[in-house]
């Protein structure tokens, strides 16, 4: 067998933003350590920098305009008492203030959590509210950076809370049109809402409220080079765990069962498929996952077409064993369909003689380990 596709080499981009924020009216703008101590020298105003794990298509930097929550505790616990409440760090002319500020004195500390972008909803860092239709990237600060009267400017390195998910779809002999106009996501650990924890970036999943992607883009025989369709999604994972994918395609609605992936935090996920006039399917060799400073795409030709048609006289289709590596592909007879599973089978409850389709990629061969109801077998197309 050909190699089908190499992985992309994985990558991630390190950002430092200079990100200083200072009191209002306090400190001096040219001095690149953020704000020094209050006139009367008994208290000093903190001052952050940020270091940002950035990963395009994501945030690359902070602009102006841009703003985050900010807690100041009095102690290392995330639910320590605030030593200011409500604090917003806004960002305009390249600078940063905190309002209110954030003043500490001699042997006092103040212990930072940050979320970035900025929400009135964000009251308790332990309990962020998230919501994928608002299809917002989420950052967090992680655990808590301490700051003292000496050390009052710090860094806090935000991460990212999503995964991204990304779809890229080759038509194969398909005859419509292959105009794609929604895409979502289901499954029994698949959320679209919940709350995460600020101190460790977790989120907890409640609500699986139906969310739809909206897509103008059309299938053809090459897929993808560029404008993938991406939604972020809370990290799922699919090991023992069945997820779906429901696309909108010419009108009419696919199902697909989602390949076996352990989606992480601030990771991009880059899914195939192909498309056939018998269904759609993924193609689980080509799934990757990789950082996010990746751009573009590009689809892998795929060897090793092959599709085989029965007339079938039973309910019960026991799938075809192909040899092969990597082998996928799909089952369809009449409205009843599903994806090819070494092993697997399919009920096709329809009465009398029908016929079942097999498509399949990368198979050398295929045994029939059952041929109860198998009345013709065309092989013409393998």
């Amino acid at each position: 067998m050909k190699k089908i596709y190499e992985n992309c080499v994985l990558g991630a981009v390190v950002l430092l933003t200079a990100m200083t924020v200072t009191a209002c009216g306090g400190g001096k703008e040219d001095n690149p350590d953020g704000p020094g101590p209050a006139p009367d020298d008994k208290s000093v105003a903190v001052g952050i920098t940020t270091e940002v794990i950035t990963k395009a298509p994501v945030v690359l930097e902070f602009d102006d305009g841009d703003a985050m929550n900010v807690w100041a505790k009095t102690y290392g616990r995330i639910d320590a008492p605030d030593i200011v409440d409500n604090v917003k760090a806004s960002r305009a002319s390249g600078k940063w203030t905190l309002a209110p500020e954030v003043r500490i004195q001699q042997g006092q500390n103040a212990f930072l959590y940050a979320v970035a972008p900025f929400s009135s909803a964000n009251t308790d860092p332990a309990a962020i509210p998230v919501n994928i239709t608002d299809q917002v990237d989420l950052l967090y600060s992680g655990e808590y950076v301490p700051a003292s009267f000496t050390t009052h400017n710090v860094k806090l390195n935000m991460k990212h809370a999503l995964s991204l998910a990304m779809f890229n779809i080759v038509a194969q002999g398909y005859s419509g049109t292959g105009a794609l106009t929604s895409l979502s996501i289901a499954g029994e650990q698949v959320f679209t809402s919940g709350t995460m924890h600020t101190g460790t970036g977790k989120i907890t999943g409640k609500g699986k409220e139906q969310f739809t992607l909206s897509v103008s883009k059309t299938v053809d025989n090459k897929g993808w080079t560029d404008d993938l369709p991406q939604m972020w999604v809370i990290p799922f994972s699919t090991k023992g765990k069945p997820a779906t994918l429901t696309a909108v395609i010419d009108g009419k609605t696919y199902v697909v069962g989602f390949p076996e992936v352990e989606m992480r935090t601030g990771f991009q996920y880059k899914f195939r498929l192909v498309l056939t006039d018998t269904g759609l399917v993924f193609v689980p060799a080509m799934t990757e996952e990789v950082s996010l400073n990746a751009e573009g795409d590009e689809m892998q030709p795929m060897e090793g077409y092959g599709m085989l048609s029965f007339d079938f006289s039973r309910s019960n289709f026991v799938f075809p064993y192909f040899t092969g590596d990597n082998v996928f592909g799909s089952i369809l007879s009449g409205n009843h369909g599903a994806g090819y599973a070494i092993g697997g089978a399919m009920e096709i409850p329809d009465p009398g003689t029908k016929q079942v389709v097999v498509e399949t990629w990368n198979s050398t061969g295929f045994e029939l380990n059952d041929l109860q109801g198998i009345e013709t077998i065309d092989i013409s197309r393998y």
